[in-house]
């Protein structure tokens, strides 16, 4: 049964397309892809390029999960900083991890020159901004590190004048700014990448749940309500919305799914718009409840953040914390109207790294990005292919190696509102 799509800016601005098929009846392909979500597509993308078959399964429509509600950042770095990996995991696996999160960055860039996919991708760089002296100190530590050890003078760190300059807010007391980032329309890329496959011969097909999944000699089955899908090698690609498809299945029990939330203003005038954001770069702060905002390309301010960890609330309510920290962060938009407000699933890791392996024979995964999925997910995506062409890879801490279960998971979300309060809270004292 088809879910229609929450609202949203990006639902409010996409562009028009046709619909995609459903599964009405037995199909069998090389490659089967649960997920027709960032992991799914990119999949589908690398093993299509290599000219491999596969088919894709999507449980709603394509854009319907987090892939088409995100903020649409491709950043070119991890949550945590690059100079702390090299503390925890070394020089050489933090080196390693750099050139991946920049390789993720440019595969997104590549796949929309190459399906001419119209998302309104921007490169003009992305803003870290540092919400307190440490975390600033952290900043220049990992300038100073991609300079020693990276031979990359490429991002430099901002002063608080400069910040304020391209901020146009002084709550931070410096940035961290990557000209190699990039921002887009994360539904109208999804769905341009899904038709892109389609047009190459990949069968995209939505609203076809996969309920279970099981072996039949050499072959694995997924049946779904109106059909069945048997393929040689399966990838499950359904990262906060994983559920149990086989006996001995625990990926649902290695994530947290968390709901990040995401509001957008009424288009500002002109003298709000001198006062807001006036670099019109994409941000993501340092946080521990990390605050996200950009200008979109009709004038309106969107700003995202946690709001109720469940996400399965629309009522305004939900979003009261999130303007209060727009309110601080601009005053002079205190109260100013609202005009969409939505929220989708983001799965965290305990390590906040996405995780890639195999599952079973010929199951093979990828999840976990934990809001940094736009680029990461692309990287991931070749990596899976890999994988199912039999070839081997190198992911360092994005393996499956103590890639472990959460702990109490059945009380997670009364565990993710206790850490998110006191987050808050650590937040609050530290500006």
């Amino acid at each position: 049964m088809s879910v229609e799509h929450p609202n949203s800016f990006w639902r409010a601005t996409a562009n028009s397309g046709r619909q995609f098929s459903v599964l009405d009846s037995d199909r069998s392909t090389e490659t089967l892809i649960v997920g027709g979500g960032f992991t799914g597509l990119s999949t589908a993308r690398e093993l299509s390029s290599r000219g491999r078959e596969c088919l894709v399964l999507e449980a709603h429509d394509i854009g319907w999960g987090a892939s088409g509600r995100n903020g649409g950042f491709a950043v070119p770095r991890f949550k945590m900083n690059y100079s702390a990996l090299a503390l925890k995991y070394g020089h050489e696996v933090a080196h390693a991890l750099y050139l991946q999160a920049l390789e993720a960055v440019d595969s997104v860039a590549e796949t929309v020159e190459s399906y001419k996919i119209d998302c309104s991708f921007q490169r003009n760089g992305h803003l870290t901004p540092a919400h307190n002296h440490t975390a600033l100190a952290g900043l220049q530590a990992d300038v100073d590190w991609l300079r020693s050890r990276a031979s990359d003078s490429t991002a430099r760190i901002m002063g608080p004048d400069e910040t304020f300059e391209a901020l146009g807010t002084t709550v931070y007391q410096g940035a961290y700014l990557d000209p190699r980032g990039a921002c887009l329309h994360p539904f109208n890329y999804t769905r341009g990448l899904a038709h892109g496959l389609e047009a190459r011969g990949v069968p995209i097909l939505t609203n076809s749940p996969v309920v279970s999944l099981h072996r039949d000699g050499d072959r694995w089955v997924a049946r779904t309500p109106a059909g069945a899908v048997r393929a040689k090698s399966v990838v499950l690609a359904t990262n906060a919305y994983t559920q149990p498809l086989l006996p001995k299945d625990d990926l649902s029990r290695r994530v947290v799914p968390v709901a990040s939330s995401i509001i957008t203003t009424r288009p500002l005038s002109s003298h709000e718009r001198k006062k807001t954001l006036p670099c019109e770069l994409p941000v993501t702060d340092t946080r521990r409840l990390v605050s996200y905002f950009r200008i979109l390309p009709t004038g309106q301010l969107m700003f995202g953040g946690r709001g109720d960890i469940t996400g399965r609330r629309d009522d305004p309510a939900v979003y009261r914390t999130l303007e209060r920290q727009l309110a601080l962060t601009y005053p002079h938009l205190k109260g100013i109207e609202i005009e969409e407000r939505w929220a989708g699933m983001v799965a965290v890791t305990l390590d906040s790294f996405p995780h890639i392996g195999k599952l079973d024979d010929n199951v093979f995964y990828a999840l976990g990005y934990g809001g940094r999925g736009v680029a990461l997910s692309s990287l991931m995506g070749r990596r899976l292919a890999a994988l199912v062409s039999g070839e081997r890879i190198r992911p360092g801490p994005m393996g499956d190696d103590n890639f472990t279960t959460v702990p109490f998971h059945a009380w997670r979300r009364t565990g993710m509102r206790i850490m998110a309060r006191y987050y808050q809270i650590r937040d609050r004292f530290e500006r």
